[in-house]
């Protein structure tokens, strides 16, 4: 297939997807900060006075009196700070702000009309459903595709570009952003690589999951203490840190602990590590490991970390950040590059 061809395919998909790169480009850029602009936002609802101790038991117990029959997650369990809570219902999401000596709830929020939650829905369904994820899987798809053939293209001048011997043009603005569509193309290469493929298979997962009928949660009572658990799981395994803790939604389901083991690859997430507990008794019924696993495990590990810049400090988000603007970027200099060309073969043929 001659270099013509291929760049009408380019460009065709570059023009279809634009505007929703435009779109999931900038939300994901904001995303990378999720979790620092969220400490931000719950500054004032985590504060607390006379604290003593962490009261984990006493915490869950007046959650589960309150909202009976709600998916409880625990999500946030820091000395010195409040309790959050997130709690679940097929069309309801809350965030409980629960203070961690008295079981006192300080407050309540619905975390769909929360900013970055509200962005991030945004992000993987642009708020409409699931003929929404069903756009945004296509969409990652096609700007696959078009990666693919955009590395065709410039196959020859990528190591040019990396070792800084292509030039930006001057001679019009056509050339101006061929150029720097080429350079800033290049450059962001490897990471818009990863951002599409671990896109793509997040926003597969999001779609298939949202096909299923939803269950509302029948979540049983808690006998067993959380607080025992926790310190049982602390002696099997002292290089454990629980970061995350959910109560079964069913009478069949576990008490699951997730968290990181110091020794564990930057990108693995955390929700792949656990420890599963019978809700009665408290009695550890099942360890996974994330470094222990399969290799179809350990990838799937990768997903949500990779794909929103989960690890390092501020400067790997910086990077995230401006690699996400990229691709906007390459859809806009696209469209300059593809009407400029059609405005020159116009002149030509008057």
């Amino acid at each position: 297939m001659n270099n013509r061809k291929i760049l009408k395919y380019h460009s065709w998909l570059g023009l279809i997807v634009g505007v929703f790169l435009l779109i999931m480009g900038i939300s994901g850029s904001v995303l990378v900060f999720q979790h620092d602009i969220e400490d931000v936002l719950w500054q004032r609802d985590i504060e607390i006075s006379n604290y003593e101790s962490l009261e984990i038991d006493k915490a869950f117990s007046v959650i589960q009196n309150k909202y009976p029959d709600w998916d409880t997650r625990l999500i946030h369990f820091k000395e010195n700070d409040a309790f959050i809570f997130n709690l679940r219902k097929p069309t309801q999401r809350l965030f409980i702000f629960v203070h961690p000596g008295t079981g006192e709830i300080l407050n309540e929020r619905n975390e769909l009309t929360t900013i970055t939650r509200w962005l991030l829905k945004f992000h993987y369904s642009f708020q409409a459903g699931v003929p929404g994820r069903i756009l945004v899987l296509a969409v990652g798809i096609l700007f696959f595709l078009s990666l693919l053939t955009g590395i065709y293209l410039y196959r020859r001048s990528i190591l040019k570009t990396i070792f800084f011997k292509t030039k930006v043009r001057n001679k019009n603005k056509r050339a101006f952003y061929s150029s720097l569509h080429r350079i800033i193309g290049v450059w962001a290469l490897l990471l818009n690589l990863v951002l599409v493929v671990t896109g793509i298979f997040l926003s597969y997962k999001v779609t298939t999951a949202a096909l299923k009928t939803p269950i509302n949660p029948e979540s049983p009572k808690i006998t067993a203490s959380i607080e025992l658990l926790l310190k049982d799981i602390k002696s099997q395994a002292p290089n454990f840190t629980p970061t995350y803790i959910r109560l079964p939604s069913n009478t069949e389901g576990s008490i699951t602990v997730n968290g990181t083991y110091k020794n564990d690859a930057f990108y693995y997430s955390e929700f792949y590590n656990s420890f599963q507990a019978d809700h009665k008794t408290g009695v550890i019924t099942k360890v996974i490991k994330v470094e222990e696993s399969d290799l179809t495990t350990k990838l799937s590990s990768t997903l949500i970390p990779l794909h929103f810049g989960q690890f390092g400090g501020i400067w790997s988000k910086l990077l995230y950040s401006f690699i996400g603007l990229s691709g906007p970027f390459l859809s806009v200099s696209g469209f300059i590059i593809w009407q400029k060309g059609k405005n020159s073969k116009k002149k030509r043929f008057k």
